[in-house]
């Protein structure tokens, strides 16, 4: 069947289109489902879940283990917090090899590409060598702003050696305080809902389940039924980190809610393939574009509460911690990439060569790698992270140009016309153009990163 469709003449581009995802998505299913690969992913993400790690004579749950590195004072015990990270490779780090030697011999099998490619097609990112060179010209940019960083987490919190214990914990202190009193976890829901309505969205009329429970990672949003049913959750995060979590997970929500394509040219019925083979960066993307609303002064101030100073500081802790956490991911992406070209070689040292040079600091042999819970169950995602934040970036500058300050009903009918409702029958560049103007650049980004392009 597959050759058949392969070899097929199709006239209609929106059937050329579903023919291009499906053949895609038959390859990833056919690797992804293989018994023993998915039996042992299964087994990972359930030691995942169940870990608890010992810090300080206490046990604790991953999310009481961010907590710790992200507010803590006490540097020791956010040293020993990091380490324990190494407890989760010791009990994941040898199956997670093997699942990336299955996946490299099942992509031999079942594609003509490696996996990471095949990946990467299936993702909608077309060309490793553009997303790699996006990555180089991030890293290069904003060298300058970065070693600043570094220089003001040495000085400020007066410590001769900046180490990877030190960075999350340094953004908290930056807030004076006020962080913990103005976004509060059990307020956030209620305040997505207020910034959505000034869009002209009502969560209250859309398909949207929310819970907060344990889980491996920050968020996740599904889509069980497009238009119909979507269920959010979110990890028990505290403070800004919570908040903007759960806003780029509304991100996702109004997409699922709103996504519609159809079957072909005119077609009034949907497709499905194109409801949910979309372009991964650009779904993350709109996640981000519903996470930066926080940080533009007029939601901080009227939704949150914050004064012009609080609203500066704000931003200023988003700028310097995107500039690390993007360079962290940029970093596990990379390593990933390396990892599938070999998964026989030394994982540690390769992820202490990768993660020293883009984050700075020592990773001191490099033992926590398997901490990032997408190697295992999330396989080649994290560059879509990078290229959301190219897509928020983007978007928010052509609501600007479009909009000016003030973005009300008819800037959601915009949002929604040219973003939410887009599925896969177009790529991200083609999105992008037609929604802004310009393919997908990484310009409005390092301009943010540089601190001449914040709100």
């Amino acid at each position: 069947f597959l050759s058949e469709l392969k070899a097929a003449k199709l006239a209609d581009p929106v059937l050329r289109r579903r023919r291009e995802l499906l053949l895609d998505e038959a390859a990833v299913t056919q690797i992804s489902s293989d018994s023993v690969l998915a039996k042992l992913v299964e087994e990972i993400s359930r030691d995942e879940a169940a870990m608890r790690y010992a810090i300080a004579g206490k046990q604790m749950t991953r999310s009481e283990l961010n907590n710790l590195l992200g507010h803590e004072p006490n540097r020791e015990l956010r040293r020993q917090a990091w380490l324990a990270q190494q407890q989760l490779t010791l009990t994941t780090g040898e199956r997670i090899r093997r699942a990336m030697q299955i996946r490299r011999a099942l992509a031999a099998k079942y594609s003509n590409r490696s996996f990471p490619d095949l990946m990467l097609s299936h993702k909608g990112i077309r060309s490793r060598q553009q997303l790699l060179a996006w990555f180089e010209e991030i890293e290069r940019a904003t060298e300058p702003e970065y070693q600043r960083l570094l220089a003001r987490v040495k000085a400020e919190l007066k410590i001769e050696t900046a180490e990877p214990w030190d960075l999350d914990y340094y953004f908290s202190t930056l807030t004076g305080g006020f962080e913990e009193k103005k976004f509060v976890p059990e307020h956030a829901w209620e305040q997505v809902k207020r910034v959505a309505a000034t869009l002209g969205y009502d969560f209250n009329k859309l398909p949207v389940d929310t819970t907060i429970t344990e889980i491996t990672f920050g968020g996740g949003t599904y889509p069980i039924l497009f238009g119909k049913e979507v269920k959010i959750l979110v990890n028990k995060y505290q403070g800004l980190r919570f908040v903007d979590t759960l806003f780029h997970e509304s991100g996702h929500a109004l997409h699922y809610s709103f996504d519609f394509e159809p079957e072909a040219s005119g077609s009034p019925k949907p497709s499905f393939i194109l409801e949910a083979n979309f372009a991964e960066p650009f779904d993350e993307g709109l996640g981000q574009v519903m996470a930066l609303m926080i940080y533009r002064p007029q939601v901080a101030s009227a939704i949150f509460g914050l004064t012009p100073d609080e609203v500066k500081a704000i931003n200023e802790v988003y700028r310097l911690k995107s500039l690390y956490d993007l360079r962290g991911t940029m970093a596990d992406s990379m390593f990933e990439f390396a990892a599938y070209e070999n998964p026989e070689q030394d994982l540690a040292a390769l992820y202490d060569g990768v993660a020293s040079k883009y984050l700075g600091v020592a990773m001191h042999g490099g033992r926590t790698w398997a901490f990032d819970p997408f190697f295992a169950s999330g396989p080649i995602y994290l560059q879509s992270y990078v290229l959301a934040e190219m897509v928020g970036r983007q978007v928010h500058h052509a609501l600007a140009q479009r909009f000016g300050e003030q973005w009300g009903e008819e800037a959601g009918r915009f949002l929604r016309q040219k973003f939410f409702s887009r599925g896969g029958r177009l790529t991200l560049d083609e999105i992008m153009q037609q929604g802004t103007g310009d393919r997908l650049s990484d310009k409005y980004l390092i301009k943010a990163l540089s601190g001449r392009g914040t709100h």
